[in-house]
């Protein structure tokens, strides 16, 4: 199991949101977040620009679409465009029903 964060342009969410649903995704977490990478040597030097993040819980085999689907709708080939991280999952449980690991994520 792997946990899927993503920060993208915010104007890319709806897009990305039909297109995730349509790989058939169990559900997703979104957030308004704000921040600077490492193109941010301006000026303004610690001006905090709003993206989007997304957080997706995924069974391994999920990850790869998961992934591409991201890529295909989010990369525009500029600065800014967002990143993704895949972190390890050691477990999940569905609070009303109790069920556990992949059971938890899965529809």
């Amino acid at each position: 199991m792997k946990k899927i964060e993503c920060i993208i342009r915010s104007e890319r969410l709806k897009d990305v949101t039909d297109a995730l649903k349509q790989v058939g995704i169990g559900g997703m977490t979104v957030s308004e977040v704000r921040g600077f990478g490492a193109q941010s040597m301006r000026p303004d030097n610690f001006l905090f620009v709003h993206k989007v993040k997304i957080e997706i819980y995924a069974t391994d085999t999920e990850v790869r679409k998961i992934i591409s689907t991201i890529l295909m709708h989010c990369s525009a080939g500029k600065a800014g465009d967002g990143k993704i991280a895949v972190l390890p999952l050691d477990d999940c449980v569905r609070v009303r029903t109790g069920e556990r690991k992949n059971k938890a994520i899965l529809h």
